[in-house]
């Protein structure tokens, strides 16, 4: 079975390709930013656990504090990556994000699998699956749509920046003389 990834030709149906790229890397930067503030005011208030609860491309998992903050600190160096590949139209620094992007989708996606494979409580409702399984989906889909902006961007770039030839002598066409047959040498 084949099948086709969608190539968009303008974010959200309405703007630029190159500027919705832009705002979702805006956004996601400005994200990062106040999460690892967040993290870091917790750090420094004192009366804090270890541990922390932090949503990850809309995965929610306990963690160590400082691998939340060294999981978004990561993410605001790759969102500027890709702000910079963006705005310089750099198809390479582009590149860089979108394999960081798919990695990073298929490990939160595989860690909730695995997480709710173990998950066993008894007394949760099923309201609460719910809510953490729309968390995820949100999460991963909007992710899932940037990067397939990015790849359409990508795409766009190489098809540009392709030389074109015409062969004209291909299209020449030779007709044949009005004679009886009758060759004058």
């Amino acid at each position: 079975m084949r099948l086709e990834i969608p190539e968009c030709r303008r974010c959200c149906c309405c703007v630029p390709l190159r500027h919705g790229i832009l705002v979702f890397g805006y956004l996601n930067l400005a994200f990062s930013i106040f999460v690892v503030v967040v993290e870091i005011l917790v750090l420094t208030k004192g009366s804090f656990s270890y541990h922390t609860m932090t949503v990850f491309r809309g995965l929610q998992f306990y963690v160590h504090l400082w691998f939340a903050v060294l999981l978004y600190a990561s993410e605001i160096i790759f969102n500027i990556v890709l702000l910079v590949g963006a705005h310089m139209r750099k198809p390479q620094l582009m590149r860089v994000y979108y394999w960081y992007g798919i990695a990073t989708t298929a490990a939160s996606a595989a860690t909730f699998l695995v997480l709710w494979l173990k998950m066993s409580c008894k007394h949760c409702h099923w309201t609460d699956y719910v809510i953490e399984v729309s968390f995820l989906a949100s999460g991963v889909g909007i992710q899932i749509y940037l990067l397939l902006l990015i790849r359409s961007a990508l795409r766009k770039f190489k098809h540009n920046s392709r030389l074109c030839y015409v062969n004209h002598a291909s299209e020449i066409m030779v007709e044949s003389p009005l004679q009886t047959g009758h060759n004058p040498f």
